[in-house]
């Protein structure tokens, strides 16, 4: 292998480590089918589930993003019931499993 070759290499090894999961919903009108699971790219770290209210249902979806970028749009307090649009951010599969099911449990 020459040298280009292993930095190639390199960087792919370290781009596929530090890449995250984030749920994927398969039905964006049920909260309980974000079962699924996405691969975030390059300088994605963090997930970002967005959580819409139109009066009659909730619309979820979840994004990859920067960490930043979602604690900069993050809704502080923020009650689905009422507010017509929420948006959390959660780092791992489990943790965001448990931030949904805090969010929607209080609904059942």
């Amino acid at each position: 292998m020459n040298a280009i070759s292993i930095i190639v290499f390199a960087a792919a090894v370290i781009y596929a480590v530090s890449a995250i999961n984030c749920p994927r919903c398969t039905d964006e009108n049920d909260w309980t089918s974000c079962t699924d699971t996405q691969t975030c790219n390059g300088n994605d770290d963090t997930c970002q589930l967005v959580v819409e209210n139109d009066g009659t249902r909730h619309r979820v979806n979840y994004h990859c993003t920067h960490s930043q970028n979602c604690q900069q749009h993050e809704t502080q307090h923020c009650d689905i019931t009422v507010h017509g649009h929420c948006t959390f951010c959660c780092d791992t599969i489990a943790s965001c499993r448990n931030q949904r099911e805090g969010i929607f449990d209080s609904l059942a």
